[in-house]
């Protein structure tokens, strides 16, 4: 064998050497398993599983592997969660409340956590090549969805359970335990429409709630109860006297359900939605009774008070209520006003709404009297907002009011009123804080009958 032949052996032989090495460097590589590539797995098929894939890397690359997995399973449940939250609105108006809707909201996008219950390791392959690991967990759709139900099944009992407790109460003329159970009601519910959510999917078919259940129906409850409300005039309708005195009796109303003495509840008395006089609680026998004095006008009313079932439901409240007539006559009593403030056009201004509000209760304003409504106006510290426009002040402004018996030289009685105002001044900001003053009837009027 020549020189020159050698060598082309030589350059062959290193040729294949070079050739096998990289063969095998390339086999250690390709050690990535199908399923990772795949993101399936034959054993575990979509319809019974879902399936999360991980890798890691270093001394905790099976932790890191297991983390990435179960955040896979996370990310695949948050995604059918939003199709699932869109079904559950549609379906059973969430929206329709909107306390309901906000909790919901608010659980289904916090109902899953990394941490994901039931979740187990399934495979796990290590790269000795580069010492990657894989591996994949499984969630068995039907054991989770099963525990689900599980929780579904006892809420909704507990539910059914409020509602019939409800219906209950009402039946006895006990109304503030009714609506307590009511809002109970939806407080259990809000919770359970993002389990369901959950449910449907990690199960892929949906678990059917029971309807009646949906916010449409509670608040068809509510109108139900109050739809059967009654309330009648007891006593103290009809009286005369004074503008300015006491009624001779108190005007008394009487609450019934379903011809059920209601106890309990307050009953607010008003001349129009905005002056509130007072407030009762009707008794065993269903009874409230309020004592006040002559104002202007017919009389007053009584409507049925129950704080926190919502603004929807003011029309049923107002459409049970009952009027109670008087006859006032002409005030003996006149008052004269005084305004204590530097600013000329504030004190004009609080002189003006005071002597509306007097007026309106039925006395008569003057300029000399044995009585005086005084007046001190105090502003608060101001503080100052920047926008757009420029720079806004914001200051409050309290009218603290005094009548006083000038004859005896003494103070018969004191109350406060404040209001906000925002100007692009500190001027202007008190100026406007003393027109929005509203001086209350109701603590007017008691205030001016002292």
């Amino acid at each position: 064998m020549n020189r020159r032949s050698r060598m082309e052996g030589t350059i062959m032989r290193t040729l294949c050497i070079t050739l096998l090495l990289l063969a095998g460097a390339g086999a250690s590589v390709a050690q990535v398993p199908e399923w990772y590539s795949t993101h399936s797995h034959p054993q575990y098929p979509g319809s019974e599983f879902i399936i999360g894939i991980g890798s890691g890397n270093g001394p905790n690359g099976a932790d890191a592997a297991k983390k990435s997995a179960l955040s896979d399973i996370v990310s695949q449940l948050r995604v059918q969660i939003q199709s699932e939250m869109r079904s559950v609105t549609e379906s059973f108006a969430v929206n329709d409340d909107e306390q309901i809707y906000s909790d919901f909201k608010r659980q289904s996008r916090t109902m899953v956590s990394d941490e994901v219950t039931g979740a187990e390791v399934a495979v796990t392959v290590t790269d000795k090549g580069t010492g990657t690991v894989y591996m994949l967990v499984v969630l068995d759709r039907g054991q989770y969805s099963a525990a689900l139900r599980s929780q579904l099944e006892s809420g909704w009992k507990q539910a059914t359970d409020l509602r019939n407790a409800a219906a209950g109460f009402f039946a006895k003329g006990k109304l503030t335990e009714a609506v307590q159970s009511i809002g109970q009601i939806k407080q259990v519910i809000a919770p359970l429409f993002a389990q369901q959510v959950l449910h449907n999917a990690a199960a892929g078919a949906p678990y059917s709630s029971p309807s009646v259940f949906n916010p449409a129906a509670l608040q068809n409850d509510l109108r139900t109860f109050l739809s059967q409300i009654v309330l009648q005039k007891k006593s103290g309708d009809g009286q005369s006297g004074k503008i300015g005195k006491k009624l001779a009796e108190p005007v008394t109303v009487r609450v019934l359900a379903n011809n059920v003495p209601v106890s309990g509840v307050p009953v607010q008395f008003f001349i129009d939605q905005k002056s509130i006089l007072g407030e009762a609680v009707t008794d065993a026998d269903g009874a409230a009774s309020f004592s006040t004095v002559f104002r202007s006008g017919p009389g007053l009313k009584a409507r049925l008070s129950l704080p926190g079932i919502g603004r929807e439901f003011e029309q049923n409240l107002t459409a049970s209520s009952v009027q109670f007539g008087w006859t006032a006559q002409a005030s003996d009593k006149a008052f004269a006003i005084s305004v204590n403030t530097k600013n000329a056009k504030v004190e004009q201004a609080v002189a003006a709404k005071l002597s509306t509000a007097v007026s309106q209760i039925g006395y008569s304003v003057v300029t000399m009297s044995p009585f005086t409504i005084a007046v001190d106006i105090q502003t608060g510290v101001p503080s100052t907002i920047d926008g757009m426009a420029g720079t806004l002040y914001n200051v409050t402004v309290t009218a603290t009011v005094s009548v006083k018996d000038n004859a005896k030289g003494t103070i018969l009685g004191t109350e406060s009123f404040s209001a906000k105002g925002v100007g692009s001044s500190e001027q202007d900001a008190v100026l406007k804080g003393a027109a929005g003053l509203k001086f209350d009837q109701g603590l007017l009027s008691e205030l001016l009958q002292r």
